[in-house]
C-alpha cells in the first residue's frame, strides 16, 4: 500500500530483483537495512495486495525526470567481472568498470562510489570530486546527502562539508521541503538540512514529507497526519492511515472498518468496507467486501462490482486483477481489456504525464517475462528470465541466462545482454 515506507539507510545496495537492481539503485552487494511503515496491522487482505511494493510500478516522479534539453543526459550503473561502471542509453560505456560499488547519478551530476572499501562522489568521468571516506552513502537529494561513518549517519552538502555531523543509525533522503526523516534508538523523528529537529524522534514509523508539506506518522500504534513543524493535521487515532490523495481524500480504518476522511478529518465515505486502497488520479478507489475487491467513486458508489481476489490501483484507465490465480486488465467501467490468464502482471508504467502510451510487464506460465500495450497486445515475447519497467522513455532492464541488460519498445537491445548486475537510468545535468 501507499504508506508502506522502505526506510533506505544510506548503504549502497542492490534491493531484491531479477537483477539486483531497483529504481535508483546502486549495483554493490552491500546490504541495507530497511525498516518503516508495516502492512496494516490489522488487515485481512490478501499481503500480495500492496500496490505500491510493485517493483515495476512507476510513478509520476520518474516520468518527470525524463530528458527534456540537452543538458540532460542519461546513464545507469553496471557491473562487469565484480567491478561497477556506466552505460548510456545505447549501451556505450561511459565510465568503465572500476569501482567496488556505485550508486545513481543524481542531477547534480554527482554519484556515489567505492574504491578500495571507501565512499565518495564521482563526477560523469568518473573522478572522485568529494574523496572516498565514508563507510557508506546515498545519492544526494535536493542538496544533501547521508553518509556513514563509524556505524552512525550524518549529512554533507555537495562540496562533502557535514552539515549534520554522524549521530543517527539512519537518515532518509532529503524531501523537496528540506526535511528527512531519521531513525534513532529504534524511534523516528525529523530533521532539517543543518540537523534541527523539526519534530522529536518519536514515532514508531514515519513517512517522508509530501511536496504538500504532509507525513504520514504513527505513535502507540495510532496512525496520523503532521505538518513540518510537527504539529498534527490529521491526530493519531486511526488503526490504520495513507495520505491524501490527489482528490482530498485519505484512506483510513477505524474500529477494524475502512473509509475515507477528508483534511479536516471529517468521515466523507462511511467506515464499511473489509480493505481499502486510496484513490487513484482517475478517482476511483479499491475497496473490499466479502473477500472480493471491486472499485468505488468519490461519493463512495460502487462502479465496478466487488469480484476479484486481488487487484491494484488504477494507472491511468487501467488497472490489473486477479481470478482464478491468474491475472488480467480491466478499464475504468470494469470492461475486461485482457482476460485473467497470466501468472503475474506488474501496473502500467507510462512515458508520459498524459499516460496516452503505457506498458505493463507479464509472466507467462512457462516462468518467462515479456511485455504488453494498454489494449493488451504482446509487445515483446516471454523470452527473459525477468523484466522490468519501461521508466520515464528509457529501456527496460531485463535478465537472461543470468546476465542483464536493457530492451527498447521495438524489442531491440539497447544494453548488450553481458552485466552481472545493471541499475535503473537517471538523468544528471552537465
Amino acid at each position: 500500500m501507499k504508506s508502506l515506507l522502505r526506510f533506505l539507510l544510506p548503504v549502497l545496495s542492490c534491493a531484491v530483483l531479477a537483477c539486483g537492481c531497483t529504481a535508483g539503485s546502486g549495483t554493490g552487494t552491500k546490504a541495507k537495512n530497511e525498516t518503516g511503515f508495516k502492512n496494516d496491522p490489522g488487515s485481512n487482505t490478501d499481503t500480495e495486495i500492496q500496490t505500491e511494493t510493485d517493483p515495476n510500478k512507476n510513478t509520476d516522479e520518474k516520468i518527470a525526470e525524463s530528458p527534456t534539453d540537452s543538458v540532460l543526459y542519461a546513464v545507469a550503473p553496471v557491473m562487469e567481472n565484480g567491478l561497477c561502471g556506466y552505460v548510456d542509453e545505447n549501451g556505450s560505456i561511459v565510465i568503465e568498470p572500476q569501482f567496488e560499488n556505485c550508486g545513481n547519478f543524481s542531477s547534480n551530476g554527482m554519484a556515489p562510489a567505492c574504491k578500495d572499501g571507501a565512499y565518495g562522489y564521482i563526477d560523469i568521468r568518473g573522478s572522485f570530486v568529494i574523496e572516498p571516506q565514508f563507510d557508506s552513502a546515498s545519492v544526494f537529494s535536493n542538496g544533501f546527502a547521508a553518509v556513514e561513518k563509524d556505524g552512525l549517519y550524518g549529512v554533507i552538502d555537495e562540496t562533502g562539508s557535514y552539515t549534520v555531523t554522524p549521530a543517527y543509525q539512519g537518515i532518509q533522503d532529503f524531501a523537496a521541503c528540506g526535511i528527512a526523516v531519521v531513525l534513532k534508538d529504534t524511534l523516528y523523528g525529523y530533521m532539517d538540512s543543518a540537523g534541527r529537529l523539526v519534530a522529536d524522534v518519536q514515532y514508531e514509523t514515519a513517512d517522508p514529507f509530501t511536496e504538500q508539506g504532509l507525513a504520514l506518522v504513527a505513535k502507540n500504534g495510532a496512525y496520523g497526519i503532521i505538518d513540518t513543524t510537527g504539529s498534527y493535521v490529521v491526530p493519531a487515532s486511526y488503526e490504520y492511515l495513507e495520505m491524501f490523495a490527489e482528490n482530498g481524500l485519505a484512506m483510513a480504518k477505524k474500529d477494524g472498518k475502512y473509509g475515507f476522511i477528508n483534511q479536516k478529518n471529517k468521515t466523507v465515505i462511511d467506515f464499511q468496507f473489509d480493505g481499502a486502497f486510496s484513490f487513484a488520479e482517475n478517482g476511483l478507489a479499491a475497496v473490499m467486501q466479502d473477500g472480493k475487491w471491486g472499485f468505488i467513486d468519490t461519493s463512495g458508489q460502487i462502479v465496478v462490482k466487488p469480484r476479484y481476489s486481488l487487484v491494484y490501483s488504477f494507472s491511468g484507465d487501467r488497472t490489473i486483477v486477479k481470478s482464478d490465480g491468474l491475472f488480467g486488465i480491466i478499464d475504468e467501467t470494469g470492461n475486461v481489456i485482457c482476460k485473467p490468464s497470466y501468472v503475474y502482471l506488474s501496473s502500467y508504467s507510462y512515458e508520459t504525464k498524459d499516460k496516452s502510451s503505457g506498458t505493463a510487464v507479464f509472466r507467462a506460465d512457462h516462468g518467462k517475462w515479456g511485455f504488453l500495450d494498454t489494449d493488451g497486445n504482446v509487445i515483446i515475447e516471454p523470452v527473459y528470465d525477468y523484466a522490468g519497467s519501461f521508466e520515464a522513455g528509457f529501456p527496460a532492464l531485463v535478465q537472461k541466462d543470468g546476465l542483464c541488460g536493457a530492451v527498447r519498445k521495438d524489442g531491440s537491445l539497447a544494453v548488450e545482454m553481458k552485466y552481472q548486475n545493471i541499475g535503473s537510468f537517471t538523468c544528471y545535468k552537465e
